[in-house]
């Protein structure tokens, strides 16, 4: 997938910023999410042509707990779900996150099953995998080590680069500034083991990347870890003047893991290699695309004076 996939994205979101009205954020919303359903609809192009590579995933069995799924006729994945900024007074209601779905329907296309989705908070996972009620768990990147009863999703060559964000005047740095210092990313960030391990940072973390930007701006942290991608777009924002990018150079190790109830050789053979065919024909990518450029306009929407719930 080439490097430019996100740049071009984030580049036509900045006419779009500079013409949004300072005190009407209903007014725009429709235009602008017609644009950026547009812009995500091109994404989809992206990892066309890249063929096979591997063993692909429908000339291994997918195991006993899987085929539980085929005989039901449905295949439940479980991911995470969260409010996106919405007016004051607006309900909130959690929309599962645009990766973790984007993979579950991959998965269920791979068993040739429908999908079933569903939002779950970070307390009730380990239950809902225990109990049955889902056949798979898509919750990010794992906060210690690699879970036994899964497979791991492999990093994004494209998009895996991440980046700290902090304000001018902080003190900020390599090495030892930054140990014990509070940081804000989102909860599943595949950023947070080598900020914890290799920095030693105290993360803060949020449902979202979203969720992690408002608490960031509000002062709740003292740097901000995000895709590189989207923390050179915010730079070159207006509102993100007094702010910079730190020189940390973060790598992520994995883009997360799909979770099983049970370590099970069959299907986690059989999910390793769907997750890699899924990764080389660049659907991964895209994902992640989609994901920053939903975020860059959610940045928006809280310039606005929308709120995250």
């Amino acid at each position: 997938m080439p490097d430019l996939l996100v740049p071009a994205w984030l580049g036509e979101l900045r006419p779009l910023r500079e013409a949004l009205p300072a005190q009407r954020p209903c007014g725009w919303l429709g235009a602008a999410l017609l644009l950026l359903v547009a812009l995500l609809a091109g994404t989809g192009l992206a990892g066309r042509g890249q063929g096979w590579r591997g063993v692909p995933p429908d000339e291994l069995p997918p195991g006993p707990r899987l085929e539980q799924a085929r005989a039901r006729g449905t295949l439940v994945v479980g991911v995470r779900a969260y409010p996106r900024p919405a007016l004051p007074g607006m309900p909130a209601v959690a929309e599962p996150d645009p990766v973790d779905a984007a993979l579950a329907q991959a998965l269920g296309d791979y068993l040739g099953l429908p999908v079933e989705t569903l939002g779950l908070a970070p307390g009730l996972r380990e239950a809902a995998l225990r109990e049955g009620r889902i056949d798979l768990l898509v919750a990010g990147a794992a906060m210690a080590a690699e879970p036994a009863a899964g497979a791991p999703i492999p990093a994004s060559a494209a998009q895996g680069r991440g980046a700290l964000i902090a304000l001018r005047g902080l003190a900020l740095g390599e090495g030892e500034s930054l140990r014990g210092r509070p940081v804000c990313l989102a909860e599943g960030s595949p950023y947070r083991r080598p900020l914890v391990e290799r920095y030693g940072v105290r993360p803060h973390e949020y449902p979202s990347a979203v969720h992690a930007v408002a608490a960031f701006l509000a002062g709740e942290c003292q740097a901000l870890a995000e895709a590189r991608s989207l923390v050179d777009w915010l730079l070159e924002q207006p509102d993100w003047r007094f702010y910079r990018r730190l020189p940390v150079e973060l790598r992520a190790p994995l883009a997360g893991h799909v979770r099983l109830a049970a370590a099970e050789p069959q299907a986690q053979a059989w999910l390793a290699a769907a997750l890699d065919d899924w990764r080389r024909r660049g659907a991964l990518d895209a994902a992640l695309a989609q994901r920053t450029g939903e975020l860059a306009f959610d940045v928006l929407k809280l310039e606005q004076g929308l709120i995250c719930h």
